[in-house]
């Protein structure tokens, strides 16, 4: 005999579950779209920078393109891992079902998420993008040069 749960799904349980969605999509999407734009947007600005490039600076860079692939889904998964801490904090029994706490920390949750890949795209434009004393027309002024 299958035995039935006694209370139906609580508001709370749907909202752990999309909570702890939010990071799988964001990891997901950088995992794949975001890897693709780091590429274009640093070769880009290399092109830039840099003018026609050689033989060997091509294969050079087809060599951290291929890197890329690798660590970029690495670094989307590794945030995505660590911000669930934020939707555990939600649960603690001090804080539960105040909803404007869980709003505050599904936002942090979202923004560790992004952090690691975003910060990963901005570290490679401003190393392999901009080589020498290369500056782009619209970079700011608080990024790495």
């Amino acid at each position: 005999m299958i035995k039935q749960r006694s209370h139906p799904t609580e508001a709370g349980d749907l909202r752990w579950a999309f909570g702890c969605a939010f990071p799988v999509i964001i990891a997901l999407s950088f995992a794949t779209l975001g890897t693709f734009f780091e590429i274009h947007l640093v070769a880009r600005a290399h092109v830039y920078c840099a003018g026609d490039l050689s033989s060997g600076e091509n294969f050079a860079g087809s060599l951290w393109m291929v890197s890329r692939l690798v660590l970029f889904p690495v670094v989307s998964v590794v945030s995505a891992l660590v911000s669930p801490v934020f939707q555990m904090l939600a649960r603690l029994p001090r804080l539960a079902g105040r909803l404007w706490l869980e709003l505050l920390l599904l936002a942090l949750t979202i923004a560790v998420s992004a952090a690691g890949p975003v910060a990963l795209t901005l570290y490679d434009l401003a190393t392999q993008g901009t080589p020498g004393d290369c500056v782009l027309p619209w970079w700011p002024s608080w990024l790495p040069a």
